[in-house]
Formats: C-alpha cells, structure tokens, sequence
C-alpha cells in the first residue's frame, strides 16, 4: 500500500509492503524490515534491525495520528491516495477571484447542495461526489456567490470535471 505522510509539515511517500514475519516500509529512499505485533489497543511492538520500540499511537480525526516512541511524540497525517488527490484539491484554491471547484477523480453526483446564484460560506458543502463507494462532500473554499453550477444529481464526472464556481 502506497500513502502520503504529513510529518512536521513535509510530504513523504510511505509504501508498505508485507512480508513474512513483518512488514517493508519504505520512507523516501530509507528501507526497514520491520517485525511488528500488535498490542492491547492501539499500542505495536516492533522490531527494526537490532532495536525494539514500543509505539502507541494516538488516532485522531481526518488521519491526524500522534505516535508515542520512547518518550517523544511524533504528530503526524497519513493520506491514503483518495484524500491526498482531495487535499490537493482543496490546494488549488486562493481566496481572490472566483474559485473553481473541480471533480478530484472519476464519480457520480449524488447530490447537489445549493443552486446558481445561492450566497454560501467558506467550508460550506456544494455538490457530493461518489467515487470508490466513498462520498466526498466538495466544500466552498470562501465566502461568496454561487455564480456557476454544472453539477447535475446522478451525472457521471470525470475527473478535473468543472462542478461549479464560487465567486
């Protein structure tokens, strides 16, 4: 499995891949074979070359995790492909001018939450979208007036598809 780190603020592609006895866990150009059980709740012991480490980990919200190792805390995000094509969706926006919200991959429309001409506020839904049986709710990057609406309810998208215009 391939994600996407947020560590510290910095990206870092993370591809996990079993083994036996273990996992292969490649961080950047770092390899580690890793041996990992799992503990009472979300604790794991592992094993990494000669060192054994406890982790317990935090989940938060949105796939903000905190991992305890030893006696430091590492805060971090773990985007799986489907939220980090979202989050850079969401990353294309600026609060200036009008703002095009775009389909983030292959769907079908659901549902349409506001019409053309509708006044809206920053982080407000405007059109959810089906896509890998997940619905992913597309959000108003700013206040403003719905000047564009190409969203139709039950319509097939595909993805970078214009869905609507916020100005």
């Amino acid at each position: 499995m391939r994600y996407m780190a947020i560590i510290g603020g910095e990206e870092r592609l993370i591809e996990v891949t079993p083994r036996e006895n273990g996992y292969r866990v490649v961080i950047g150009e770092r390899e580690l074979d890793l041996d990992a059980v799992h503990l009472q709740g979300f604790a794991l012991s592992l094993i990494a070359g000669t060192g054994s480490y406890r982790c317990d980990i935090d989940p938060g919200k949105n796939g903000q995790i905190r991992v305890l190792v030893g006696e430091t805390v590492y805060p971090l995000e773990i985007l799986d492909e489907r939220k980090l094509r979202m989050r850079r969706a969401g990353g294309k926006f600026t609060l200036e001018g009008p703002q095009r919200i775009d389909a983030p991959m292959p769907g079908k429309v659901t549902r349409v939450l506001v019409k053309a001409g509708d006044q809206v506020e920053e982080g407000q839904g405007l059109v959810v979208v089906e896509a890998m049986k997940m619905e992913n709710e597309l959000k108003s990057p700013k206040a403003g007036k719905v000047t564009e609406l190409h969203a139709v309810e039950g319509e097939a998208v595909e993805s970078g598809a214009k869905l609507a215009v916020v100005s």
